[in-house]
């Protein structure tokens, strides 16, 4: 028996409806005592016109012999008898299981009249005149099925128990008394005949009195005991599967799955204590099957209580609810005899305590909460008990009809065998069933509440993340516009620039001419449009072909008698480089170039190239005698420097692939640009040129 886990909380004490929603309930609920109130009164009143007869002339319990399997005969062995019984009588023969056939007589002449026996001289003659009963009997339940006997003639009966087949009715039988068989003169005797498996035989009380009474009564007796009984099983029924259904769909709460197995083991404790017909032989599987179901039910309710109140159950006391709730089912296999009619007695003592412990446990809850359902709940479990010990008792007619209380009482009926347990059962599972979707109820509200809690937090967090993204977006125009404004720079001072430098340097030597002058301005004007232009065109020509022009045009705008141009560009192996690597080399050799007439006050310029399967290597020296550190940014003749001409060379080389090196000396400056044209790295200065 694992421990059923304790819930979140206990039940708090509900809200109480507003008043305008009062008088709706307290008007149904005085139309249903008004109801009953006058089906009470009615009953009092026809219960006040019949009488219960208190004993019987002889009773005698004979075994039914083998060789009436139809138990037809009254032959058998003679097991127990009295004269002037008490009625109701219990029987507790000795033996286990066995077929017995009880026979009751009763005397009707005490409770006759002249007007209840035919009379010829009255009436007529028999043959031809009509007349209808004013007497009839009642057998509160003819629990063994029966057979009745008015003056050795069969008036009427449920089946009874045979050697092949057991039969239990609970059932009230109304017997009417014909009057012509009704004797003016001596007695009338009633017989009653009874045959049953059961090692306790109960015999109901008998009631007498005029037809209409009795059979109000028996009307009475058979929907409160038959009627209403089907009625609770199937709402039972019903009730446990929705449960069941309800915790299938969610089983993180295990609480519904409780109810509904409380439901359905209601449903079939009481099915099976309602079994009319099984064959004799089933009869040991049909009593294990009740034990099992009724101690499976008491288990579970007590778990059901402490669940409710937010209780878990000790291990000590969970083994102790397993042991006393399968005594009966484990024991009663190997039991015979008379130890075995005793066990639902001794069994019933043995499960009393831990249900009392149970019900001092949600006592305790209601004291300390003052709950409502919790309450209501407490008073449905003790109506329950009562009833429960009520029907227990009286089926063994430890409870007789009390007649001493007058005829017209309706205490008369306490001690009148039917079930009344389940009188309380669909208030019970209705209570049960509302306390837990009211607590399904607030978990919805709280998860509900949850998600609202939760809904405003994500709104938060798309708000914070709408301005972070534009937080972010604005980052990135930024970035993208200082990119396009660093490209810029790049480009108007290494392309640019460098072909200014080197008109402005070719003007104050007096070397260039207006043609000349026009055509480099013009070249720089195309360079200014390629720059802000936002669709730069590729350059799809040979390097060589590129750096040769380049070399031919500075060669017509600088060299002179102070300045000479030497370049050495190898027509063989051309090759074409993508995207923007050809205009990237050539603006590191424009800036060089650049620096070498702003900074060098060199004479001689040398651009060699060297091609090999493997690399591309260009070096660019002069003659410069400056011996001014590289940092040091002075030529007034040309402006200022920046001092990032040749950080712009190394970021060129470097997206490149490539490697930029650049060595001042005395004798003067030399630049190195190595460009692989395969995955290996070229050697680093794999040609040496001279100044």
């Amino acid at each position: 028996m694992s421990s059923v886990p304790a819930s979140s909380g206990a039940m708090d004490a509900e809200p109480r409806p507003p008043r305008d929603e009062w008088w709706p309930l307290l008007l149904g609920a005085c139309a249903v005592l008004g109801l009953l109130a006058g089906a009470l009164w009615v009953t009092s009143l026809q219960l006040g016109a019949i009488a219960t007869i208190p004993t019987v002339q002889r009773y005698e319990l004979r075994a039914v012999p083998p060789d009436d399997p139809q138990a037809l005969q009254f032959n058998g062995p003679l097991l127990e008898h009295s004269e002037d019984a008490a009625l109701p009588i219990v029987g507790h023969p000795a033996g286990g299981a066995l077929l017995r056939k009880a026979r009751l007589t009763i005397d009707l002449t005490p409770y006759l009249t002249a007007t209840d026996v035919y009379d010829d001289e009255r009436d007529g003659d028999r043959q031809t005149t009509l007349r209808g009963p004013t007497k009839a009997i009642l057998i509160s339940q003819a629990v063994h099925g029966v057979d009745i006997y008015l003056n050795g003639v069969w008036l009427d009966g449920y089946p009874r128990s045979t050697a092949q087949d057991r039969f239990m009715w609970f059932r009230p039988l109304m017997v009417e008394l014909p009057r012509k068989l009704l004797r003016r003169d001596g007695a009338n005797q009633l017989v009653i005949d009874y045959t049953s498996w059961e090692p306790h035989l109960t015999f109901s009380p008998v009631f007498i009195g005029d037809v209409g009474p009795i059979a109000y009564m028996a009307e009475a007796l058979d929907f409160v005991g038959g009627s209403l009984a089907s009625a609770s099983k199937a709402f039972c029924f019903l009730t446990g599967l929705f449960m069941i259904g309800v915790w299938l769909a969610n089983r993180s709460d295990d609480t519904f799955g409780l109810v509904g197995a409380v439901a359905l083991l209601w449903a079939a404790v009481y099915t099976l204590s309602l079994w009319i017909h099984l064959p004799a032989a089933w009869r040991g599987l049909w009593l294990w099957s009740f034990y099992a179901c009724t101690g499976a039910l008491n288990a579970l309710t007590v778990l059901f209580i402490l669940r409710f109140i937010g209780q878990k159950i000790s291990i000590p006391a969970a083994v102790l609810l397993a042991l006393c709730s399968s005594a009966a089912a484990v024991i009663s296999p190997w039991l015979g005899g008379e130890a075995k009619g005793q066990l639902a007695y001794s069994w019933i003592l043995l499960m009393l305590p831990m249900q009392t412990w149970a019900l001092w446990r949600l006592g305790r809850h209601v004291l300390r909460t003052r709950s409502r359902p919790a309450l209501l709940l407490l008073l449905l479990l003790l109506v329950a008990a009562v009833l429960i010990l009520h029907d227990f008792n009286v089926m063994a007619h430890r409870i007789g009809p009390l007649n001493q209380t007058g005829h017209s009482s309706l205490l008369r009926l306490l001690g009148t065998p039917m079930y009344l347990t389940h009188l309380a059962l669909p208030p019970l599972l209705v209570v049960m069933a509302r306390v837990h979707l009211a607590k399904y109820r607030q978990s919805t509200d709280r998860v509900r509440e949850a998600n609202r809690i939760l809904s405003d937090s994500l709104r938060r967090r798309e708000m914070e993340l709408s301005l972070a993204y534009d937080r972010q977006s604005s980052l990135e125009r930024r970035e993208a516009a200082q990119d396009e404004r660093d490209r810029i720079y790049r480009e108007l001072h290494d392309g640019i620039g460098s072909r200014l430098i080197a008109t402005l340097f070719s003007v104050r030597d007096g070397v260039a001419s207006p043609a000349q002058l026009e055509h480099s301005l013009m070249e720089v004007l195309q360079g200014v449009r390629e720059v802000v232009s936002t669709s730069r065109q590729r350059e799809e020509r040979e390097l060589q072909n590129i750096l040769f022009d380049y070399c031919v045009n500075l060669d017509s705008l600088l060299s002179g008698k102070e300045f000479q141009l030497e370049y050495e560009i190898p027509g063989d192996h051309e090759f074409v480089m993508l995207d923007d690597g050809a205009r990237e080399l050539l603006r590191v050799v424009e800036e060089t170039v650049a620096n070498t007439l702003k900074y060098a006050n060199a004479s001689r310029l040398r651009i060699e190239l060297h091609q090999t399967d493997t690399s591309v290597l260009l070096s660019i020296v002069d003659n410069g005698h400056s011996t001014l550190p590289e940092n040091l940014p002075q030529r007034p003749a040309f402006g200022a420097s920046t001092g990032r001409g040749l950080a712009h060379m190394r970021e060129r080389m470097k997206a490149l692939g490539g490697r930029f090196e650049f060595e001042l000396t005395a004798a003067g400056g030399t630049t190195w640009v190595t460009l692989p044209l395969v995955a290996e790295d070229a050697p680093l200065k794999s040609h040496t040129a001279g100044s």
